[in-house]
């Protein structure tokens, strides 16, 4: 599919320890919250690519409806979450990662909530068995973007829990090696969009569209 060759999270982290430059035209396709048509459409079609993906999970949420609201929310029964057999039975083609515990907006929560929240994911974790790579995608894009040592403080608390890295909606194309691990960018990219415009943000990022 044009070339494109598509990566774990994981698989980026070790190119960038070992000083290893991405193969050309590198993309991590990533996804939130977990829903069931991440299994039943997602799924099938990155198996009939052979395609890769990163999926960000609501943790406290596995198997439950969702009771958050959102512009494309609705009600019928794709708004479900996927259980855990399904999170795990899509590990050949998809990662797992933190979407936080209950699709809380960080920007919004003190840093012991923070902790809090940390806590009870790696408690889902630990307790399901599950295996997620130690990368929380911020709920609605959302953390302390001021940089101060309230900012610092955060990341140096979602280092201590292990996460090695955080993303944000930044809708520009990263620069590899990282600088920052805890604000790393992502493209939104939305349903509604045109294939010319889907085309122009995946090689030029939002920043740039007319």
């Amino acid at each position: 599919m044009n070339k494109y060759h598509t990566m774990w999270l994981s698989e980026v982290e070790a190119h960038q320890e070992n000083n290893i430059p991405l193969p050309q035209k590198s993309i991590v396709l990533t996804f939130d919250d977990g829903f069931l048509d991440n299994y039943t459409v997602l799924y099938p079609i990155l198996k009939a690519y052979d395609f890769k993906a990163v999926l960000f999970v609501v943790l406290g949420k596995i198997g439950q409806k969702i009771d958050w609201g959102g512009e494309f929310i609705s009600k019928n029964d794709n708004m479900r979450l996927m259980d855990r057999t399904q999170l795990e039975e899509i590990g050949s083609h998809i990662e797992l990662g933190y979407h936080t515990y209950k699709h809380d907006n960080y920007a919004m929560l003190t840093l012991e909530e923070i902790e809090e929240d940390l806590k009870l994911c790696q408690k889902v974790i630990a307790h399901e068995k599950l295996k997620v790579f130690p990368a929380l995608a911020y709920t609605y894009g959302g953390y302390y973007r001021k940089k101060d040592a309230k900012q610092k403080a955060l990341f140096e608390l979602l280092k201590k829990y292990g996460i090695r890295y955080g993303l944000r909606i930044g809708n520009r194309i990263n620069v590899f090696p990282f600088r920052n691990k805890y604000q790393i960018q992502r493209i939104d990219i939305r349903g509604g969009d045109s294939f010319e415009v889907f085309k122009r943000k995946v090689l030029l990022g939002r920043k740039k569209l007319l």
